[in-house]
């Protein structure tokens, strides 16, 4: 699970604390459900949102590395009919 910091002026933390005691939770969950409350998603929303979002940005990663080697290798310019082709190649031989 990521972990997320926050820094809060003594006084300020003392009373996000006495607040998590007075229901029960820790001061972990306390602020998770506050975040999802700012944020007016259902409780879990947030985390599976921030997950949604963090795939995302690493397809967008994988996505620009796939283009960069493929422009180094010359394969940008292949038509599409012939990367479609290869492709149907690949998992014909990945598949059986």
């Amino acid at each position: 699970m990521p972990t997320l910091s926050f820094h809060a002026p003594e006084a300020e933390s003392r009373r996000i604390r006495a607040a998590a005691r007075q229901r029960g939770q820790p001061v972990s969950r306390f602020l998770r459900d506050a975040a999802e409350s700012a944020a007016g998603v259902s409780p879990g929303g947030l985390g599976r949102e921030l997950e949604r979002l963090a795939l995302d940005g690493l397809g967008k990663i994988a996505l620009e590395r796939i283009r960069q080697r493929a422009k180094d290798a010359g394969a940008d310019k292949i038509p599409e009919a012939q990367v479609t082709a290869i492709v149907k190649a690949a998992r014909r031989d990945r598949h059986g």
